[in-house]
């Protein structure tokens, strides 16, 4: 694998700066009479009180039958705590498990925070018992450095009341009918845009890598030798330009002004209050409108898979489980085994069933997650889902786990090319070569 050492190196000067770490026991599992005994603390940044609940009750459960077990779960939020974890590495006081985001993983098996996971996994029911994309969160070199927790598909959401009004039935199933659907739903006199979409925040990546993908766009490749490098020849990088132009174009055409430098926040609220008519997301926007009692808006919301251009492709979204190497690593294991047992995830899964889709196959089969489920998903689950699932690749990870994944999202750099168009006025394929030399100096 590529030496990591100058973007590891940046990494650890920022966590070593990095304050207010948790206090962990790291005393190793053991046996009191025959019962499991120890404590696990667990970093956790899933802050919405509905899964802060359910993960829990997760550990209440455990620790009702393991009497002699302590579970403390310690929320946070998701900026900076990648750079806590390696710190609190170094400072020899990590979490024993920690809830990972995309690239996290390979950033933190490279400091040789974390235990391989390939054995648990194959204790999980192996690799066929999950879904593929779902294990890439975590693969690092030849092995598994997480075990997934659980998986977003992105599509297109939209407010189907406009297009009823606007006379559209058939959804769009190709780049140019999209683009056509947004442009007949934009009156700029109205306050009325057919597209918007977030390019200034980390969930950016996402949603261009879907652009990517649909356009058969990877960038980065490893070779033989393990080695990564930029993969993009005369025809790619043909497709690449055309991805950034077709983006320009769209929110050129059919978004609000400065719409690339507004938060997600502002962007679901213009599509809650019918300001912008489409995006892509994940079916977290129903719970927005739902908690801000917007109902109206969560029942017009429709959605759709983004068209396929070269082939069919999305990114998604999802986190999974660290064990840090330095933590109760036996105890830890144990508890993970234990939490994936039968249909206990059930209601972790149905505690916010917009944001949290199951990883392991045999629960979208399960009646009982079926039956719990919100009926304005029931359409969406499990077909749709599993198909833009299996067609899913996470950010830049196509072409296996890559481990620099972490950075393209914190640094914004899929993002950058669409900012420098709009704001320095440079064409599609300068902006292009721009991003592959980034890519080129994070690689080196």
């Amino acid at each position: 694998m590529t030496s990591r050492k100058g973007v590891l190196i940046s990494i650890l000067a920022m966590a070593l700066a990095a304050s207010s770490l948790g206090s962990c026991s790291k005393t190793d599992a053991a046996k009191v009479g025959g019962k499991k005994a120890g404590s696990l603390t667990i970093w956790s940044a899933m802050s919405q009180p509905e899964r802060v609940k359910s993960f829990q009750d997760i550990a209440d459960a455990y620790m009702k039958e393991n009497p002699d077990v302590k579970i403390t779960i310690e929320v946070m939020p998701w900026a900076g705590t990648l750079d806590k974890l390696v710190a609190a590495h170094l400072a020899g006081n990590p979490p024993d498990i920690c809830v990972m985001g995309s690239g996290w993983a390979q950033t933190l098996a490279a400091t040789g925070a974390l235990v391989e996971t390939t054995p648990l996994i194959n204790e999980c029911g192996g690799e066929e018992a999950f879904l593929k994309m779902s294990l890439d969160m975590g693969a690092y070199e030849n092995g598994y450095y997480g075990i997934p927790l659980y998986v977003a598909p992105v599509f297109v959401v939209y407010r189907k009341s406009y297009l009823e009004e606007a006379g559209i039935t058939t959804l769009p199933a190709t780049w140019e009918e999209f683009y056509a659907m947004c442009v007949q739903l934009t009156d700029k006199d109205s306050n009325r845009y057919g597209f918007g979409q977030v390019m200034g925040g980390p969930q950016s990546g996402i949603a261009i890598w879907t652009f990517l993908q649909s356009n058969d766009v990877n960038m980065v490749n490893i070779d033989q030798n393990g080695t990564w490098y930029v993969d993009v020849d005369a025809e790619a990088r043909t497709r690449l330009v055309e991805t950034y132009n077709y983006l320009y174009r769209l929110l050129r055409d059919t978004a609000p002004d400065g719409v690339i430098s507004y938060s997600q926040e502002q962007v679901r609220e213009l599509i809650a209050n019918g300001t912008i008519l489409s995006r892509l997301d994940t079916p977290e926007i129903f719970y927005d409108f739902k908690t801000k009692g917007n109902m109206s808006a969560f029942n017009d919301v429709g959605y759709f898979p983004f068209p396929a251009k070269k082939r069919a492709g999305s990114g998604t979204g999802g986190t999974n489980l660290g064990i840090t190497a330095k933590g109760n690593t036996t105890l830890a294991s144990d508890y993970i085994k234990w939490i994936y047992e039968g249909d206990r995830m059930v209601d972790f899964y149905i505690s916010y069933p917009y944001a949290m889709f199951p990883v392991k196959n045999e629960m979208y089969k399960s009646a009982d997650y079926r039956a719990k489920l919100p009926e304005e998903l029931k359409p969406l689950l499990p077909d749709m889902a599993l198909e833009i699932l299996n067609h899913a690749a996470f950010l830049m990870s196509a072409n296996g786990p890559f481990p620099y994944a972490g950075e393209v999202e914190t640094r914004l750099l899929l993002a950058k090319p669409i900012a420098e168009m709009v704001t320095r006025k440079i064409t599609a394929e300068q902006a292009v070569d721009n991003l592959l030399k980034d890519l080129e100096s994070l690689i080196r």
